[in-house]
């Protein structure tokens, strides 16, 4: 098993969801054993552990300052094939600005290894687990919508494969009055 921390990505987190989504993330979503909260992301991969420095954190709080707090509600489940069960956070564009403004100040990490050149905001209810467990899941969690959200900070996580090796480095308040 390899224990090193040699990853790190920039997230929203939903606390607000833990309650509907937590016991089915812990069986059918890989990120959450990992010890990934319930979140919405915004750029993964990021900069590997070792090269966050001052001068990365520094940008980061100011990238995150200049954006206001925002709302938004977890209303639908979605799917992207057959695999994956999310949650749609609505609307949406404050997640896709944000990744948007991420992308231009650090190019050299682009969403998801840039295999998705416009990443879909959302909520991974669960990930690669058997399709008959993901639509119960679904099903399950579809009568528990929708959630209100009002997201204040965005979350620096870093960690790796192993169980429970994500934790958060550092939180951004997002705007100037937070």
């Amino acid at each position: 098993m390899d224990d090193a921390i040699n990853e790190s990505a920039l997230v929203i987190a939903v606390p607000e969801a833990e309650a509907l989504v937590g016991q089915w993330r812990t069986s059918l979503d890989p990120a959450c054993r990992r010890g990934v909260p319930a979140h919405v992301t915004l750029l993964y991969p990021f900069a590997p552990p070792s090269n966050i420095d001052e001068g990365i954190v520094q940008a980061l709080r100011e990238l995150f300052r200049d954006v206001e707090p925002f709302s938004f509600s977890l209303e639908t489940t979605a799917w992207f094939g057959e695999r994956v069960v999310y949650l749609e956070p609505r609307p949406d564009t404050a997640f896709r600005a944000l990744t948007s403004r991420l992308r231009e100040r650090f190019p050299h990490y682009l969403p998801y290894g840039g295999t998705v050149h416009e990443p879909t905001p959302h909520l991974t209810l669960g990930d690669g687990a058997l399709l008959e467990r993901l639509e119960e899941a679904d099903e399950a969690v579809s009568i528990g919508l929708p959630l209100r959200v009002h997201s204040t900070a965005a979350w620096l996580m870093t960690g790796g494969r192993a169980p429970q090796s994500w934790t958060t480095r550092d939180t951004f308040a997002l705007g100037r009055g937070s």
